[in-house]
């Protein structure tokens, strides 16, 4: 990775930050531009649309960088295998069959459609999406001008030497506190450019973290976990927010292995450290134990 995430849990740095002029431009708007976005354009819609072979505004877009990925499910065959036809289901020969889930997602837009591969009687393909909103946490104003940022970037007028402008405009904007206009740079620099996306992915869940919505905050942590399992940023954040979910009756808080694997991965990390071992002793203290810190 190329760049890795500018926070550690909630702790920013404190270098000095410049936010060149040319950044800035990329997300300034004159008068007419937001009068004209003041009509409300429903971007989930675009997307549903496009997901399901309808009209689309950024078909274009879409096409280019929204990522599919499937599923296979297994069902215990049941029918004659003529009974299952081809492309719907396709027979194993261990006593299954097979179908799947198909999945259209974007990082830009942090959500994703699901569609079950076939009809359920097996006849034919379904036409219909599923939607499904485990990312869908943005508002429009942050989907919007990441939908700006992703046509100028286009039609090449963002070049990737300033790509880092953005990166830096970003931090900038969340030490801010203004996560909307951060946000859309984030998603917009994990669309184009994979290099940032382990950064991005953090970043954006530590806004809500910042905001205490640790639920929303935990969906972007689990992604880059899942997409980046040998960076500890992921385990880290996973784990501070972790500590403020709620957990089963009679289960432990699970915050203590996502910190036992942000510190095996990053043992020197001082924040890694320090979190891992307050960890271990809350649960010495739960036990009843007294905890030793050796040093």
């Amino acid at each position: 990775m190329k760049k890795n995430g500018f926070i550690i849990l909630i702790v920013i740095s404190n270098m000095f930050l410049e936010t060149s002029t040319k950044a800035q431009g990329f997300t300034s708007r004159d008068n007419n531009q937001n009068t004209l976005h003041n009509v409300y354009f429903n971007y989930y819609q675009d997307f549903q649309n496009y997901a399901t072979n309808k009209s689309s505004k950024y078909t274009g877009l879409y096409s280019k960088y929204v990522l599919i990925d499937s599923m296979p499910i297994y069902y215990p065959v049941t029918k004659k295998t003529e009974e299952y036809p081809s492309p719907c289901y396709q027979i194993m020969g261990d006593g299954t069959v097979k179908t799947g889930v198909s999945y259209h997602y974007s990082f830009l837009l942090q959500m994703f459609y699901k569609r079950l591969s076939c009809l359920k009687d097996g006849s034919r393909l379904d036409p219909d999406f599923m939607k499904y909103q485990a990312f869908d946490f943005f508002d429009s104003e942050t989907t919007r001008e990441a939908m700006e940022l992703l046509e100028l970037y286009d039609k090449k007028r963002i070049t990737g030497d300033e790509f880092e402008e953005l990166f830096q405009r970003a931090k900038a904007l969340f030490r801010q506190e203004k996560y909307k206009q951060a946000n859309a740079i984030f998603s917009f620099l994990a669309t184009v450019d994979e290099s940032y996306r382990e950064a991005a992915l953090n970043n954006v869940g530590l806004s809500f973290y910042n905001q205490k919505l640790y639920g929303k905050a935990i969906v972007y942590f689990e992604q880059a976990i899942t997409l980046y399992p040998h960076g500890y940023l992921g385990y880290l954040n996973a784990g501070a927010a972790r500590t403020h979910l709620p957990v089963d009756l009679g289960d432990h808080n699970t915050s203590i292995y996502y910190f036992k694997k942000a510190y095996e991965l990053a043992p020197d990390n001082p924040y890694v450290i320090t979190n891992y071992k307050n960890a271990i002793k809350q649960v010495f203290d739960g036990s009843g134990i007294e905890f030793q810190d050796g040093k």
